[in-house]
């Protein structure tokens, strides 16, 4: 089906990385359902709020993989490996500096989060130790992915997900519960960076060019824009149901029940984020050429929403196997909810990889709109929150108005 939809390098490459990125959303989600039989409810909820941080955490590194795979893109048309060096070198220049700095600006909110949400201060302290590998991991990620190296980068981000997974079983079963999870997902971020100069010998064995990247700043802002809104979108529904939780509104195991629904909402997501990576630096390659990106998207979008109507199809008929059989009877609560979360997913599925295609072509993404966005979906869910169903119908509203707005990003 997807040889269909795609052509040449196109479907070659997306083909390849779909593979290796589902199987690293397989490796994933066996870590989420592992975490949620060996931990519980009221464990669970504590750990999806801390991997909370982790997604806001990874928001300047998705922006410098897509920063870096922009760039490398337009050098590698003319094969300039050595502004490609350049270009990583930067990266690894400043990112230590500008990672430690970060981290001790984040301990006083680290604190202040501990308190608001009662959570242990030492769990927030170590998962901001993922900070560290904010510039290593996705600059070298971008490398190979703007170079169209589709294969080797499945390959590291499976990497990444056998060793999580491994090491976080082995700690929560010796007794280290919730830390031993987060001491499993750092070890596992850090551990790609040890096999990435296999795929990038070329660059490295290159002399070192200097490249223009003055305007690099000026790309990254529309990039974290859309960052920002994304992860904000996939992760704050859990944060507030936590703050709603700390006020007496829910219960702790509702917490992490309705945890359960998000990660479910976010297999569908995840499952079509590697049409994305391929359709990107193809773009903006095509669009550095001079030559007409339209089919690029057409094609792309038509095979994020086939997965996405797929998947809900499979969601609406078998909510209670599917919830049974990956989580347990102890979260068959949430199966009256799974197909509303599902759509709002897929709606964030679309509106990722429209932003995505005019970030390629240099669409301008606004701030305002972004900002707007936020305010919007935090006062809807506060106002859906009655009860958990209303809460997802909360989530669906804010999928549409997200949509809307990744529509009218790329026509201007």
């Amino acid at each position: 089906m997807l040889k269909k939809l795609f052509s040449n390098e196109l479907a070659k490459g997306g083909l390849s990385l779909f593979i290796m990125f589902n199987l690293l959303n397989l490796l994933n989600f066996i870590f989420q359902i592992s975490m949620a039989r060996l931990l519980g409810p009221t464990d669970l909820g504590i750990l999806a709020t801390i991997m909370i941080l982790l997604y806001f955490l990874a928001i300047p590194t998705e922006a410098i993989q897509l920063l870096a795979t922009k760039y490398t893109s337009r050098f590698n048309v003319k094969k300039e490996y050595g502004k490609i060096k350049y270009l990583l070198a930067k990266f690894f220049a400043k990112g230590t500096t500008i990672s430690l700095t970060i981290f001790i600006l984040a301990i006083p909110i680290f604190f202040i989060l501990s308190i608001i949400l009662k959570i242990s201060f030492w769990l927030f302290f170590i998962m901001g130790a993922v900070i560290f590998s904010i510039f290593l991991v996705p600059s070298t990620r971008g490398v190979m992915q703007g170079m169209k190296k589709f294969h080797s980068l499945g390959i590291n981000m499976v990497f990444e997900g056998i060793v999580r997974l491994f090491v976080a079983v082995i700690f929560v079963l010796i007794g280290w519960k919730v830390y031993g999870a987060v001491f499993g997902i750092i070890v596992g971020v850090f551990a790609p960076f040890l096999i990435m100069p296999f795929p990038l010998k070329k660059v490295i064995r290159s002399k070192k060019e200097t490249a223009d990247i003055s305007k690099i700043y000026s790309y990254s802002a529309p990039i974290l824009y859309v960052l920002l809104v994304i992860m904000f979108f996939q992760s704050i529904d859990v944060f507030i149901a936590r703050i709603l939780f700390s006020f007496g509104g829910w219960e702790e195991a509702l917490v992490g029940k309705y945890a359960v629904a998000n990660q479910i909402g976010k297999m569908i997501f995840f499952g079509t984020l590697a049409i994305g990576k391929v359709m990107f630096p193809i773009s903006a390659e095509t669009f550095e050429r001079n030559e007409k990106t339209k089919q690029v998207i057409i094609k792309s979008f038509s095979a994020v929403l086939g997965i996405c109507v797929i998947s809900l199809i499979v969601i609406a008929l078998f909510p209670n196997l599917i919830v049974g059989l990956l989580y347990g009877k102890n979260y068959l609560d949430i199966s009256g909810i799974i197909f509303n979360i599902g759509i709002a997913f897929s709606l964030l599925a679309l509106s990722n990889l429209i932003f995505l295609y005019g970030i390629s072509v240099n669409r301008v993404v606004k701030l305002k709109y972004i900002l707007a966005f936020i305010l919007f979906q935090s006062i809807i869910l506060f106002i859906f929150s009655a009860n958990i169903y209303n809460y997802s119908l909360g989530m669906i509203l804010s999928g549409v108005v997200l949509f809307s707005i990744s529509l009218i990003s790329i026509r201007k």
